[in-house]
């Protein structure tokens, strides 16, 4: 048996670069790759043609791997056959096997693992395992031993050790440099390929802070080091970095000469001038000062003109790096942040071992749009996969985590050699964070320009009693942008933020560790909802995870906001904010959950109030629509591992409430609450989560499914949220045999808009209150909602609101169909729940509304002239209040055939004659409503001036007067 293995190759790319050779050696043909990970290859033999595919993979295959499954779906061709190839230690399970041949539909597929690789390295490629170059061979193994023992990553963050062999990778970065058309001659980016760093041109690498210079620094010494096996000059790559320069007395000929000590000896150095080629690797020296720089490009001058050497150098800046500096021949090219497609690849790498995982921290970092949060940079993602290594929770939890790991770094690279001492990391810190939390409470978020931002650093020594050099001003400023990366200069010289979440990052620390934190953290809670506040209150409940009492005034804040805009922000933010603190007590985080639920219903009810109103966006909404789009707004923003206890905290609770609504006569508030239970409960049963309990629950014990609402929802949940098997949940739950029974019920909600249902019996949801106000018709309700909201600037109402009138034509309209409904609910209420709602039901003060008001049965007592009580309940009939004022005097009038007193009345004469409602009565200045009273309320309730409904005044006074509430409207009279 070979003692050789392949379980230790560090990259995807060595496998596939393996695979070829030995398909070469196999005899197959045109072969050439998909992709990173896939092969196609022919073979002609005597017994015909072969097209195969050919996958590879570092990664265990055992179970259902599901990423290997879509590569392939993506790219094979009915005939092809497939080679799937695993280098990892284990053994390649029959299960996998089994199962990629069912989900594929063929059995041309062969299995090579890393026993069988082995045998074929051993046959075909032997030489795959040796070296001739013995001083070569010894240089080229201390100089990757070097590279992959000192990763930045690793020393600053001190990781694990399993680290290093994780973090030891390349994924092909986008490079350019600017050239000039030759048509146009215009300066245009275009595609550089990193082996023409092999060309013994002098080059400079341009990128962000992040961005992954240092990895092709190494990549390209790598390459040198390939590129060795097959050419008759040999390149020598030697990577020097800044603390070398520095401790070499900034010589660069005194630090290759260590350099080359450190991994060969002193007697090396000659040998390694006389025949081979040296590719010098500077890891940025941007942090240097300009003397210091300068002395550095002479030297590299030099060094390349007399010797065989050339460079390549990383920076940070490369206009500013090089500005009077004169430099030898060379050319610049950039590095580029990632894109999407680079980090899936990046994920993918990382965790080669596991490609679960790589899916899961894909999935998350989409669902989250954590790629909006952070740059996507090498560095970042580098961050977040290890956080997600480490402790496995998503990235929303940690995101304060991977901040400070970012800051570390970048602010750690300081070098203390340079003349800045006094600009020490924590100086460093506080002037970034200062000046981050300035901006954020700024109006419109103004920055500084330069001068302006030198005074105030200068201005903030000075009352630390500490002076700054005026000469040392450029050398700070240089030290926090090009130093740093966090900050820059704009093209109009305003200096700021990279990045608006370093802005909120920092002015996050800036708050937590400021003396009055206490005043800061409540203007957090203040501006929960306005622009750059929410975020930093994410990064600052991640600086400890634990500020139960932060989230118990934040939670509280929430509840206070009116505006759709803010409500769902609330929901999104406070889920954000819930992940942020998973070391916080579950107790604490369930009660955040519930102000999260309710908010959600208030969402429901905004956006109907949108949708009567017409605003574009919501025009033909539905109610089933707006259930489902809200379910998916909860299911996004909690749908977290660290989430799952409070969840089930949450769903308990609410579950063990739902005995109260047994046998109520409310029975929308039930449906409420089962919304909000079916919104944990799919949550729960998605993702990484995976608790289906509390759904069998909602379907075995509470019958979800014989609710037309829910049969929509799951249907439309399955497909939305992934909830599982499509086919197997759809025939476990019979959802098609339901869709076919409730049909009618579900037709009718999808044939109906919001604003047709709004404030009616045919409403779903509303949120649940304990006083219950019932109209006689649709706008009636509509006008008393709409005209409290504008009286109380948008306060929301203590009390929900229904109209009575089904529109079957009772004989008294919709006046009859109230005192049948306040009829039935007098004789029918038993349960507690109940007994505990306030209702009453508004009349209108016309012949019909006040001919139903006196004929009520004999339990509705008189209270006074315009009001009556049940006995024994909380059950009210009102006739609509005249305004006491000389204008409303002639509607007070005995006889019951001259009473005209309806809810349009309370609005301006002018108004109402301006919109055609009225017409003279035979009674002096009394006027009988006549117009389209549909179209009334159409522009009513597009009003929000308080004039206009000051009357109302006298409705809302006795309502809370019913209802012992004291509220403050404007009354602009």
């Amino acid at each position: 048996m070979s003692k050789n293995t392949l379980t230790n190759l560090p990259d995807i790319q060595s496998l596939v670069t393996l695979v070829i050779k030995i398909c070469k050696k196999l005899g197959l043909n045109d072969i050439k790759s998909i992709n990173e990970s896939i092969l196609t290859a022919t073979e002609d033999s005597a017994l015909g043609h072969r097209d195969l595919k050919i996958i590879c993979t570092l990664s265990e295959l055992g179970g259902k791997v599901e990423l290997i499954k879509t590569q392939l779906k993506d790219c094979i061709k009915e005939n092809d056959e497939i080679i799937v190839v695993s280098s990892h230690g284990k053994k390649i399970s029959k299960y996998f096997q089994d199962w990629l041949k069912s989900e594929l539909k063929t059995d041309k597929i062969l299995f090579w693992e890393e026993s069988y690789l082995i045998e074929l390295v051993d046959k075909h490629l032997p030489e795959y395992w040796g070296h001739n170059d013995v001083f070569l061979k010894s240089f080229e193994d201390a100089f990757i031993e070097r590279l992959e023992s000192n990763g930045e990553l690793q020393k600053v963050l001190q990781l694990d050790e399993k680290f290093e062999e994780l973090l030891n990778f390349f994924i092909e970065p986008k490079i350019y440099h600017i050239k000039e058309d030759e048509k146009t001659g215009r300066q245009v980016h275009s595609r550089f390929n990193k082996d023409k760093y092999l060309d013994g041109n002098n080059y400079f690498i341009s990128g962000d802070a992040g961005t992954g210079k240092t990895t092709l620094l190494k990549e390209i010494g790598k390459i040198a080091i390939q590129h060795n096996q097959n050419s008759t000059y040999k390149i020598l790559p030697i990577k020097i970095k800044t603390t070398l320069i520095a401790n070499s007395g900034y010589l660069i000929d005194k630090a290759i000469r260590s350099e080359i000590i450190n991994l060969v000896g002193e007697e090396g150095v000659d040998k390694v001038f006389n025949d081979y080629k040296v590719l010098l690797l500077i890891d940025s020296i941007d942090e240097l000062e300009r003397p210091k720089q300068r002395e550095i490009f002479e030297d590299l001058k030099e060094l390349t003109g007399n010797k065989k050497l050339s460079f390549i150098l990383a920076t940070r800046n490369y206009e500013s790096l090089t500005k009077g500096c004169e430099i030898c021949n060379h050319i610049n090219t950039l590095l580029s942040n990632f894109d999407l497609n680079q980090v899936q690849r990046y994920l993918t790498t990382f965790f080669k071992r596991d490609l679960k995982k790589s899916e899961e921290l894909w999935l998350n970092l989409q669902e989250n749009k954590i790629l909006d949060k952070i740059p996507p940079t090498p560095l970042t993602i580098s961050l977040v996969s290890i956080l997600f290594e480490e402790n496995g929770y998503e990235v929303p939890a940690t995101i304060t985590d991977v901040y400070d790991n970012f800051n570390t770094f970048l602010l750690g690279r300081l070098n203390v050699n340079s003349s800045l001492d006094f600009l020490k990391i924590d100086v460093k810190e506080k002037i970034l964070q200062m000046y981050a939390l300035k901006i954020i409470k700024s109006q419109n978020r103004v920055r500084l320009k330069e001068d302006d931002f030198v005074k105030y650093i200068k201005d903030y020594f000075r009352e630390q009693s500490i002076t700054i050099e005026e000469g040392t001003i450029p050398e700070l400023i240089k030290g926090l942008t090009d130093g740093t990366g966090v900050l820059y200069l704009d093209d109009l010289k305003y200096v700021t933020y990279q990045h608006d979440h370093f802005m909120e990052y920092y002015a996050s620390r800036e708050i937590f560790n400021d003396e009055n934190r206490n005043k800061l953290e409540n203007e957090i809670v203040e501006n929960f909802c306005k622009y750059n506040w929410q975020n930093t209150a994410i990064f600052y409940a991640g600086r400890t995870k634990n500020m139960k009492m932060f989230l118990k005034k934040l939670a509280l804040r929430t509840e206070q906001y009116t505006s759709l805009p803010n409500i769902l922000l609330s929901i999104s933010g406070l889920g954000y904010i819930l992940q942020s603190l998973w070391m916080t007590n579950s107790e604490n985080r369930k009660e955040a959950i519930l102000t999260a639920l309710n908010l959600l219903i208030r969402a429901d009810a905004k956006v109907k109030e949108l949708a009567e109103k017409g605003y574009p966006f919501f025009k033909g909404i539905g109610d089933f629509d707006i259930a489902i789009i809200n379910l998916f707004w909860f299911y996004t923003h909690y749908n977290s591992l660290t989430l799952r206890d409070p969840l089930q905290l949450a769903f308990d609770e609410l579950h063990d409430s739902l005995k109260q609504f047994d046998n109520t006569q409310f029975e929308k508030d039930k449906t409420t609450r089962l919304y909000q239970l079916f919104c944990i409960a799919a949550t729960l049963n998605t993702g990484r989560v995976k608790d289906n309990s509390k759904l069998e629950t909602l379907f075995d014990q509470d019958k979800l499914l014989t609710n037309s609402l829910f049969v929509f929802l799951f249907n439309e949940a399955i497909d939305l949220l992934e909830l599982g098997d499509k086919s197997q949940l759809r025939r476990e739950y019979k959802i098609d045999t339901k869709k076919r029974k409730y049909i009618h019920s579900i037709r009718f909600y999808l044939d109906h808009p919001s604003k047709t249902l709004n404030n009616t019996t045919y409403e779903l949801l509303n949120p649940i209150k304990e006083v219950e106000i019932f109209t006689e018709g649709k706008t009636d309700a509509s006008i008393i909602k709409h005209s409290f909201n504008v009286l109380t600037m948008g306060r929301e109402p203590y009390w929900s609101i229904t109209a009575i009138e089904d529109g079957e034509g009772a004989k008294a309209g919709g006046a009859h169909q109230l005192t049948k409904y306040l009829t039935r609910l007098a004789n029918n209420i038993k349960t507690d729940f109940d007994k505990k709602k306030t209702i009453i039901g508004i009349f209108d003060n016309d012949e019909k509304g006040y001919s139903e008001f006196n004929g009520l049965p004999d339990n509705f007592k008189m209270v006074n002239g315009i009001l009556k009580k049940v006995e024994g309940l909380n059950i009210y009939a009102m006739l609509l209040p005249i305004p006491d004022s000389q204008n409303y005097e002639p509607y007070h009038q005995e006889k019951q055939a001259f009473k005209f007193f309806e809810i349009e009345h309370y609005f301006p004469l002018n108004f109402l004659q301006d919109n055609n409602m009225v017409k003279e009565t035979s009674i002096p200045s009394v006027y009988e409503i006549i117009g389209d009273k549909s179209n009334f309320k159409d522009k009513v309730i597009k009003s929000n001036k308080p004039e206009l409904f000051t009357e109302l005044i006298s409705l809302f006074n006795e309502i809370d007067k019913v209802c012992e509430k004291e509220i403050n409207y404007i009354d602009s009279k």
